[in-house]
């Protein structure tokens, strides 16, 4: 058995060693995970489907069993930021799903002089720092910062904004998230000025007490309260900044109002249950409303897979993408139940690109209502 885990071990960081190798040959970032996951291994048909939720919600990166109930994942061409993002959503499906807790994380990007035993030891450190923090939390760095270090988050911020001053500016609409490029101009450790352009200064004039502002090298999300616009130079300013680990920034389930309603059939083991009307729709989840009668049904089903079949619709009204997929009930609420939903990877693209353009045609008209005035 030794022999074998030995092999195992040689195989784990031969395939680790390449995906360094290829990262820095290709110039493209790599990023490392270690985790553990409450669940109880001796249950071995849990686990597989536990690992295989896993797998799937971490978009197929290779997951490697590392030791005591510990394990390693490699998220090819992810930096530091979306491998922090990804696993938030996954700790938070987890939990609400399957009342699972992924209990201690440390994640890293590799740097281009990282060999695998330097990445390895710098995660582990992270890991195990996650220890003596509370349940959950996510410990994470660099090679040149360590972002869990309170004390320096001033100075690496004000460093990683001389090399780069280019951020993006969130504020929201109906609960859709509004994107903006803008360029700090400005940073003391209290406030933030940035530079963006007129309409935006009209917008958060008109609706925004407070703004967010997310750099590609800094994984915290910069929340700050307006005390100041310049038409002039075009510049906003905020203060009381506070630095987030999760924002509704980060919310990758924005969900919008169908603008076209949409009929749902709700089926459990091939056979119809009732229908619906999809009132919200997300990448994670459904709203559907049902009539009293038909809710009933669903509520005999409360705790089964049910299947989702419904069809999408282009502006044009014409039905571009038939849906399929599984779903359990998350929350009832009058006559209206929320699903979470299980989409494969080509339907949860279909779902993505479908609420994207419901977005973004909000969103532009939203910027034409604005100039007009």
């Amino acid at each position: 058995m030794e022999r074998y885990k030995s092999i195992n071990n040689y195989l784990n960081m031969a395939l680790l060693e390449s995906e360094i190798k290829r990262s820095k040959n290709e110039g493209k970032p790599l990023s490392l995970v270690l985790f553990k996951c409450s669940v109880d291994l001796d249950n071995a048909f849990f686990f597989k489907k536990i690992m295989a939720e896993i797998y799937e919600l971490f978009s197929y990166a290779i997951i490697f069993y590392n030791d005591k109930d510990s394990f390693l994942v490699s998220f090819k061409n992810k930096k530091l930021h979306e491998s922090i993002t990804i696993f938030k959503r996954v700790q938070h499906r987890l939990q609400n799903e399957y009342d699972l807790r992924i209990d201690r994380v440390g994640i890293t990007e590799v740097s281009s002089d990282d060999t695998l035993e330097s990445a390895y030891k710098r995660v582990s450190r992270y890991f195990v720092i996650s220890k003596r923090l509370p349940v959950g939390k996510i410990i994470y760095g660099t090679s040149s910062f360590d972002f869990y270090n309170d004390k320096k988050r001033e100075d690496t911020l004000k460093n990683i904004i001389e090399e780069s001053s280019k951020v993006t500016l969130y504020n929201f609409y109906k609960g859709i998230p509004i994107k903006e490029q803008a360029f700090i101009t400005a940073y003391d450790g209290k406030s933030i000025c940035l530079k963006t352009t007129y309409e935006e200064l009209l917008y958060l004039r008109q609706n925004e007490e407070f703004l967010y502002i997310k750099h590609k090298e800094f994984p915290y999300i910069i929340k700050g309260s307006i005390y100041k616009y310049d038409f002039n130079t075009l510049q906003v300013c905020i203060k009381h900044l506070e630095f987030q680990d999760i924002s509704v920034v980060d919310r990758e389930n924005v969900r919008i109002v169908p603008p076209k309603s949409i009929r749902v059939m709700i089926e459990y083991q091939n056979s119809i249950v009732c229908d619906g009307i999809i009132e919200s729709i997300s990448v994670d989840s459904i709203a559907i409303k049902l009539e009293k009668n038909k809710l009933k049904r669903v509520l005999l089903l409360k705790n089964s897979e049910l299947v989702l079949k419904f069809r999408l619709f282009a502006k044009n009204s014409i039905a571009v993408d038939n849906i399929s997929l599984r779903a359990t009930v998350y929350s009832i609420s009058g006559n209206e139940v929320i699903f979470l939903i299980k989409p494969n990877s080509f339907i949860r693209t279909k779902i993505t690109n479908y609420v994207k353009s419901v977005q973004d045609e909000i969103i532009k008209n939203l910027k034409k209502k604005i100039i007009t005035q």
